[in-house]
Parts: structure tokens; sequence; C-alpha cells
């Protein structure tokens, strides 16, 4: 059976004790996290798989300004086009992957996901088993979009998943995207089951993440499982079974007086969710600092919202969740 809890937001005094400075967002209520519990995924078929791959989860288009007024280009600017990522069975590529969703209705779609590092040996916590994705992809109060379930394929390389399938336990987001699908919470995280084996975190890692990205112009790169791209919405060949990747430079823009980051980029539906992966190693692990969330009007051009302390807190609740063992389900079936 599938539950929603509304949990309440922590108190500034047993934040401190804590030792963790209470987020503060000007002008605004103080949000509520809303967390949900999923049903066992189950029933994904080929031919299912197949129906959600052709049907992503749609990126929302809006229009935000950049900070700083800038003279019109004499040109058109070229698009930024997204490449084919490389690299698979390693990292950054072996944490990446694609959410298979089923929402309550009944209708399945695709999303992008990243498993993040939400356990430390060192200090004896966190469950291993959280992964960041895109509000919008899990909840969206515009067209009435639940999940009901979900499955993530890590690493998914056309039709080979070298890690498995992972069932989703438990999402978690914000009030102001799940109430008014604000832009600047549109970002959530999922706890998914372990196996007896272990969590998702030992068996792909995990990738890092930064809150409170300050700088406005940090070289990155922008992965996505995207089934559409710039302009048009034209299908890609092999309806996002592959990963993409766009880099380059951000830039920030505002929407509704919130901060954005931004960056060239021609993918569409599919890629929500995807990481902006800065500071990336040759040894394929950096910091994530923002998700896909929306893209421009009209233009081959993506946004993230920043991952500020409100993102933090939330990531703080999810990595304590007591996670129980589900082993992948029998009649999960990767399509051919």
């Amino acid at each position: 059976m599938r539950t929603a809890t509304r949990l309440t937001t922590l108190p500034a005094s047993l934040l401190l004790a804590a030792g963790l400075s209470s987020p503060a967002r000007a002008a605004a209520p103080a949000p509520s996290p809303v967390a949900e519990t999923l049903e066992a995924p189950g029933g994904w078929t080929a031919e299912r798989m197949r129906r959600a791959e052709a049907n992503p989860r749609d990126m929302p288009e809006r229009t935000a300004r950049a900070e700083a007024a800038k003279p019109k280009p004499k040109q058109v600017p070229a698009i930024t086009k997204a490449v084919v990522a490389k690299g698979h069975r390693k990292a950054p590529l072996k944490q990446i992957g694609r959410l298979y969703i089923t929402g309550e209705d009944g209708r399945v779609a695709t999303c992008t996901g990243t498993v993040v590092n939400s356990a430390y040996p060192e200090r004896g916590r966190g469950n291993g088993s959280v992964l960041l994705t895109a509000a919008h992809c899990l909840q969206d109060p515009a067209d009435g979009w639940n999940a009901r379930s979900l499955v993530f394929a890590p690493d998914l390389d056309r039709t080979a998943t070298p890690h498995g399938l992972w069932s989703g336990y438990r999402t978690l987001m914000w009030s102001p995207w799940a109430e008014n699908a604000d832009p600047s919470f549109d970002y959530a995280f999922v706890a998914l089951f372990k196996r007896s084996s272990g969590t998702i975190q030992q068996t792909t890692n995990g990738q890092s993440m930064r809150f409170g990205m300050k700088k406005p112009k940090t070289w990155l790169r922008l992965y996505g499982y995207a089934v559409q791209h710039y302009p048009r919405n034209q299908n890609y060949p092999d309806e996002g079974t592959v990963l993409r990747m766009c880099k380059g430079r951000t830039s920030t823009a505002t929407l509704g007086g919130d901060r954005f980051s931004t960056l060239k980029c021609d993918m569409s539906h599919g890629a929500s969710g995807g990481p902006l992966i800065a500071d990336l190693k040759k040894s394929g692990y950096g910091r994530i600092v923002g998700v896909t969330s929306f893209r421009k009007q009209g233009a081959a051009r993506l946004y993230s919202p920043i991952l500020d302390k409100w993102a933090k807190d939330l990531f703080f609740r999810i990595r304590t969740v007591r996670v129980p063992v589900q082993e992948a389900p029998q009649d999960v079936v990767r399509a051919p």
C-alpha cells in the first residue's frame, strides 16, 4: 500500500544542537518535507519498458532572464549539441541511470537519476541507498502526475544493465514543489531498497554533492537519458537508452526572484533529473551542483535550481531512512 506522509520541519533549536544551521528563505513560509512510500514495482515487461521509453516526463518550459543584460549577438548562436557519453562501468556513468516510473493513473514514463554518496563508513551512519532526481519526475501538480512505483537502471547502455534494476522505496521532496510546482524546489531524493548483497552505493559507488554553489560561472558536465532534443522535440533514434552529455560554463538566471544555474544544451524530455557535475576528476568523481529542471522556451538551454540549504536539509533526512531489503522482482525484464 502506498502511503503519503507530511513531515514537520525540525525546530531551529534542534538543528543547531545537531550542528546544522536552520535554512532561511526570505518572505516565504518554511517548507515541509513530503514523503511518499512507493509500491513494489513489478510488471515491467519488455513491451511496457518500450512504452515508458517513448514517454519521458515532460521537461517544463519557462522564461527566465539573465541576471546581467547582454547585447544581442549579431549572429544566431550555435546550438550546443549533446554528445553520447563514454566510459560505461566507470564513474560517473556508473552512478547515472534511467528511472522507469509508473504513475497512479497507470501511465509510465522515464527520467534520469544519480546515486549520491549517502554513506560514510568512517562516521558509521547513512543508508547508502539514495539517488537524486528532479521533483517533477515523481510528482507534478501541473498535470496531476504522481509516481506510484519506480525502478532504477544505473549505467544503462541501450539494452545493457550491468548493475541490474533497483526498486524505489521512498521519495522525499519539499512542499513548495508538491503543492505549487515552485521551480526553485524542483529536486527530490529517492531511497532505494537494498538487497541481501548490499546497497546501491556498495554496487555503483556514489557522486558527492555540493550545496550552495556560489560561483556564477562554473565549468561542468550535464548528463541525461534524453529521448528528444531541440528544436521541435525531435526524437533521438535510440529512444533515450543512451546517456548523453553537454559540457560548458554555466551562467546564472532569475525566475520569480530565485536564482538558477543554466547551461547551453539541446537535450529535452527524458533528461529531467540528470546531474550537473563540477570539478570532475580523472577518476570520474566530482561534485553534483544541480539537476536538470526545465528548459528555456524556444532555446537550447537547460536550467537547474540551486541546491541550497533546503536541499542539504532534505538530503540529511533521506540518508537516515531505514531501508528494507527487497530483491529485484523476477518479472522486471530489460527490453531487448
